[in-house]
């Protein structure tokens, strides 16, 4: 056990205390900078600062999910040349460092809840089951803020993305509540973003390639269409995504369908 693994204030470990205060330097931060308060953020940034508050048995993976979403939201533009602290992801990178903690792990997902009324829906899980909510919770997580991207940057036509960004949110919620459908959830909607993006990919290519950007589209490969344009920076992360979340959830999904229909 390391010094950061030590309970030091308040029964708070050292690594627990960075992220309670680091949540509410952001919070902070975003109240007096003169700029408009982006309220849906700040409602973020509020519950999950009180989820490390309160040790809620969930709360590292979100976090973990959250940093990869923001990994994967930050590293495209690096194509275009933008490097800086924001685009290589450097507070991202240093939260997960600060959160990989097997200490963690057992004070949050495999400890007694400290709250009553919110117990820890995770505890009967053994470590594997646990391992496997975590990582679903990652592609979760990270391929719902892609779809939120490619939501924003696209004109009327991703219907599909929000459809399946606010499923993926939904199997988050489920996955929280160590529901067994969350996966089924999840594996289906990884399904869906993928028969819709994996097609898109080498256009999306051809798009960023008129851009000058170097990509392996063949030559004459037509571009995205204008209403997803826009977006194209996006479309090869969130076809990785789909399928890793599809490689991660399908060996679950088969023997839950196996055990259900099966006996």
């Amino acid at each position: 056990m390391t010094f950061f693994d030590r309970e030091w204030i308040f029964r708070r470990t050292p690594r627990e205390l960075v992220c309670i205060l680091g949540g509410l330097g952001i919070i902070t931060f975003e109240l007096v900078r003169p700029l408009p308060v982006d309220w849906p953020n700040m409602a973020v940034y509020v519950l999950a600062t009180l989820a490390f508050a309160v040790r809620f048995y969930a709360a590292r993976a979100a976090a973990v999910a959250t940093c990869i979403g923001a990994l994967v939201q930050q590293w495209p533009h690096l194509r275009f040349g933008e490097v800086d602290w924001e685009t290589l992801g450097l507070l991202p990178l240093a939260a997960l460092v600060l959160l990989a903690s097997s200490d963690l792990v057992e004070r949050f997902e495999r400890a007694p809840s400290q709250l009553r009324w919110l117990p820890n829906l995770w505890a009967g899980f053994t470590a594997a089951q646990t391992r496997t909510l975590r990582w679903s919770a990652y592609a979760a997580g990270a391929l719902a803020g892609l779809l939120d991207h490619i939501t924003e940057h696209s004109v009327h036509a991703a219907g599909w993305a929000r459809g399946s960004m606010i499923a993926l949110t939904f199997s988050l919620l489920l996955l929280c509540a160590g529901r067994a459908v969350a996966l089924l959830l999840l594996w289906a909607t990884s399904l869906v973003v993928a028969a819709h993006v994996v097609p898109l990919v080498l256009p999306a290519e051809a798009s960023l390639a008129l851009l000058g950007l170097a990509g392996f589209a063949p030559a004459g490969t037509a571009p995205l269409p204008a209403e997803l344009a826009n977006a194209d920076l996006y479309i090869l992360p969130a076809a990785v995504l789909s399928v890793v979340a599809l490689a991660l959830t399908t060996p679950t999904v088969v023997r839950l369908l196996r055990r259900t229909l099966l006996g």
